[in-house]
């Protein structure tokens, strides 16, 4: 092994430049403009999710699911589909996908519940549903037509409520445990008179309150439920997280630059904006799904987080061209609390011959490191020192002068300083955005599963009377694919980041609201209390690495608020994780499936199968209703072994909970009167 030579720095930027000129030249030649370090070009993905729908209808009643999720594809509103994303962010992995207009030979007695998507229906697929639940089945329907009234208990008054909010009755039994506040709705809801049917919800203003107008009723027939939600969940819930589709691509919010936030501008009810509104809507919906089917099957369903874990923190950062050392700091000072952290490097795009240098520079100085430069960049070598230590290193690209260009030209420095190019979170600079869904179609093409990009910044989030808010600006802590204008998933996911230093500190860039680390980590402090109370929300922090590459009067600001954070998260045992840990989790808890779902009514007892894609060290709460058709939950076998039981609420519903790791399962709970 050839011994290292003492060099100093212009020793170093002498080899620099001799490596260059060997290193750059092929990349010249060949014109890999857009090419990666090992010469590939920029990926493409297809940025779509496939529907899932059935080819072919059960051939035996195992092989149905508790609930079906029909589409109609002769409707004029597209976000069907978006039902099953709400199922999946609520952890109720056992429904099946068809289409109303192939209803023709389909075994519906065999489901225990059918989710109607928004669209008109034939004569003859009223009466085949109405035929369902006259034999014991429930329907759930998303604003149906009046002609439907009749057989959930409703008349029509005509006319709309638009862009209004729903009164949850917590009374009824299907409300319980659901906020009781306003709760905000986008799109039309019709105005109709309950005649025979139990009103879940009512709609109203925010200024007048409650008008005698159900938003959410259900009908008992003598064997089976029929419910209507009075405007559609689906369309409200997707635009709810991404904000006004007519608002794309204008300046709206004050802040410098077409973010995000400008499609929430008059969006959003700023008084509520503390309470995640579209989760609370979700888990009611969930509740009804419950009772719904309380006649059949109990309906399983998984807990949010990983393990036995009540809340969990998303620990990020941007990291502005800092040198390694900076870095470094903020990865250690996590690792100190057990936790691991993401983060979003900027490498400035340069010439092939610079960039070639730098890697030289790296080659070099890794046998030198005592002549090092402190204010390097990071070395590869760097890099995956710090993924083996768990941490996540991903792309922080500027878009300014558009987003295929900018995506390029930061791709090309990234991977050709061989940062690698497994990536699969991202934040852009200045959390810079196109369109209404533009900017995550983009990224889902180029490999990207999850987006950090709808965070909490500017002037929006100040009250009229002066105080700086804080909460959800989507109305959601949990991850969900985007949805497009025509109704297609994308594969990426939405992740709110709710708490950023560059909103609420005043640090050496400014701020915007300007208020001390003390005073933020306060309403840090709220958020866990509401979410442990039952908000049940991923709580994302950012925290910029350049304070500790600028040092002086920012650092122990900066320094307060990264370690308050993680405190707080230690003081509850919530664990601090990267991007890339929960996007792996997210995308793991999807895969998993309750299939061959048997309810022994004479036994008390339900069995299924639970499987799920991911690695060992996944786990995995999986839920039970403890109470059902009168029987009380008293035990839970996991492949043949009894297992004891944590009791869990949510959304008013008491499950019975066990944790399991990720492959292939088999339940039995056994219910007792």
């Amino acid at each position: 092994m050839t011994p290292s030579v003492p060099l100093n720095r212009r020793h170093l930027l002498k080899l620099a430049l001799v490596a260059a000129g060997a290193v750059a030249l092929p990349s010249l030649v060949s014109g890999g403009l857009f090419l990666d370090a090992q010469g590939r070009p920029l990926p493409r993905y297809d940025p779509y999710v496939a529907s899932g729908a059935l080819d072919t209808w059960p051939l035996h009643p195992n092989a149905a699911t508790p609930l079906l999720i029909l589409l109609n594809r002769r409707s004029t509103n597209p976000f069907g589909l978006f039902l099953s994303e709400i199922l999946q962010a609520e952890g109720v992995n056992c429904y099946q996908i068809a289409d109303v207009s192939d209803l023709d030979g389909a075994p519906l007695a065999w489901y225990d519940t059918i989710l109607l998507a928004d669209g008109p229906l034939s004569t003859g697929q009223q009466e085949q549903l109405s035929a369902y639940v006259a034999d014991g089945g429930g329907l759930v329907a998303m604003r149906p037509q009046a002609s439907l009234y009749p057989l959930v208990g409703l008349e029509s008054a005509g006319g709309t409520l638009d862009e209004g909010y729903l009164f949850v009755d917590n009374k009824s039994p299907v409300a319980r445990g659901i906020d009781g506040g306003r709760l905000q709705f986008h799109g039309s809801a019709d105005r109709s008179i309950p005649t025979a049917a139990q009103v879940v919800a009512w709609l109203g203003h925010r200024d007048t309150g409650i008008e005698p107008y159900p938003a959410l009723v259900y009908r008992e027939h003598h064997e089976g439920r029929a419910a209507a939600w009075l405007f559609d969940l689906a369309r409200s819930i997707a635009y709810t997280r991404q904000g006004n589709p007519q608002m794309a691509n204008l300046e709206r919010d004050g802040g410098d630059g077409i973010r995000a936030a400008d499609l929430f501008k008059d969006w959003i009810d700023l008084e509520r904006l503390a309470i995640p509104q579209a989760d609370e809507e979700q888990r009611l919906l969930i509740n009804l799904l419950t009772y719904m089917g309380s006649q059949r099957r109990p309906l399983p369903r998984l807990w949010y987080f990983p393990g036995k874990a009540e809340t969990i923190v998303v620990a990020t950062g941007d990291s502005h061209g800092n040198p390694s050392s900076a870095i470094e700091d903020v990865l250690t000072r996590v690792e100190s609390k057990g936790g691991r952290f993401s983060v979003y490097y900027t490498a400035f795009p340069s010439s092939n011959i610079r960039r070639a240098a730098k890697k030289a520079i790296y080659r070099v100085a890794e046998l030198n490191h005592d002549v090092l430069p402190q204010m390097s960049a990071p070395s590869p070598d760097d890099v995956e020192r710090w993924r083996q230590r768990g941490h996540e290193f991903s792309m922080h690209p500027y878009v300014e002068d558009g987003l295929d260009v900018g995506w390029e030209r930061h791709w090309r420095e990234f991977t050709g300083l061989g940062y690698g190019t497994a990536l699969r979170t991202i934040r852009t600079h200045r959390i810079l955005w196109a369109g209404w869904a533009e900017t995550a179609r983009i990224q889902a093409t180029l490999g990207f599963r999850m987006n950090l990009d709808y965070y909490h910044w500017g002037p929006l989030f100040q009250s009229p009377q002066g105080e700086w808010l804080y909460g959800y600006m989507t109305g959601s802590g949990l991850p969900m694919r985007f949805i497009d204008e025509q109704g297609r998933l994308l594969n990426i996911y939405q992740q709110l980041t709710q708490m950023a230093d560059d909103h609420w500190l005043n640090l050496h860039w400014g701020g915007v609201a300007k208020i001390s680390a003390d005073a933020t980590l306060d309403l840090v402090q709220a958020m866990v209390n509401d979410s442990l109370a039952g908000a049940y929300s991923v709580l994302t922090g950012h925290f910029h690495v350049d304070p500790y590459a600028v040092g002086g009067q920012w650092l122990p600001e900066a320094v307060r608020w990264l370690e308050g954070f993680l405190d707080i998260a230690n003081a509850y045992s919530l664990p601090v994780v990267s991007a890339d840990d929960w996007y792996a989790f997210t995308s793991s808890r999807a895969s998993t499936e309750f299939s061959n779902v048997e309810w022994f009514a004479e036994q008390g007892r339900l069995s299924l199968d639970f499987s799920s894609v991911g690695g060992d060290a996944e786990r995995f709460g999986v839920m039970f209703p403890a109470e059902h058709d009168g029987r009380r939950l008293v035990d839970i076998e996991v492949d043949g072994a009894i297992r004891g039981f944590l009791t869990r609420r949510v959304g008013g519903i008491e499950y019975g909970w066990v944790n399991v790791a990720a492959g292939k399962h088999q339940f039995s709970a056994t219910y007792a009167g």
